[in-house]
């Protein structure tokens, strides 16, 4: 409030006062004017100092409540996201460990399907039509075991020479009539080199055993040497 508007007020309250000509009390109304004004500015800048402090202090908590809300959503966002990977990696985990067991099986397979049919490959026959083991040996290892695709790779390859050896010395006996001389040269031709190739076959086995063991031990994340 400006000098002037002071004046005007203190003249005007002096003027309806039973004393309004005596200058004395025309300066004591103008002091106590202004006295209060300042007293009222003095309060008024407490008061909405006060309460610009007060709505900030209520925007800080509600700024500080939203960002709370948001950090716990991302929390919980965060824990189901690697609780579903944890998930996923316990059931991968579990389906490699089956699998490997199938892969194992099945090489045990196809070493006693050979077995047999070199047995009847001496008597001229052959198990035509039917389905080698070693075909899903070959996609499981593809599948779910890369790690072991030079041991595989190895052992199917010799089971398919094998096979093949099989399937010739059956055609040869069945072919040649019953001269005993004949058979018993090709006999004893089939038996040198089946035999060699099933020692090497057994060997490939022994191989991808021991690595299928040591894939077990890493993914199953146990010591090996307890």
């Amino acid at each position: 409030m400006d000098k002037v508007t002071i004046q005007e007020i203190a003249t005007e309250v002096v003027a309806r006062l039973p004393y309004g000509d005596r200058y004395w009390l025309f300066l004591l109304v103008n002091v106590i004017v202004v006295a209060l004004v300042g007293v009222l500015a003095v309060l008024g800048t407490s008061y909405f100092r006060t309460r610009g402090q007060n709505l900030a202090t209520k925007h800080d908590f509600v700024e500080l409540q939203k960002q709370l809300k948001a950090n716990t959503e991302l929390v919980e966002t965060i824990k189901a996201e690697v609780g579903q990977k944890d998930w996923a990696q316990r059931e991968w985990t579990n389906l490699r460990r089956i699998k490997l067991e199938a892969l194992m099986e099945k090489m045990d397979e196809c070493v006693a399907v050979l077995e047999r049919r070199a047995s009847k490959a001496l008597e001229g026959d052959f198990e035509a039509g039917q389905r080698d083991p070693v075909a899903p040996l070959v996609a499981i290892a593809a599948l779910y075991f890369p790690e072991l695709g030079n041991e595989v790779n190895r052992f199917s390859q010799k089971w398919r020479d094998l096979a093949i050896m099989e399937l010739k010395h059956a055609t040869a006996v069945k072919s040649m009539g019953v001269d005993p001389d004949a058979y018993r040269t090709v006999h004893n031709i089939f038996e040198e080199h089946w035999g060699s190739g099933y020692k090497e076959l057994l060997a490939a086995r022994g191989v991808l055993t021991d690595a299928g063991r040591r894939l077990l031990v890493e993914i199953m994340g146990v010591d090996e040497h307890p």
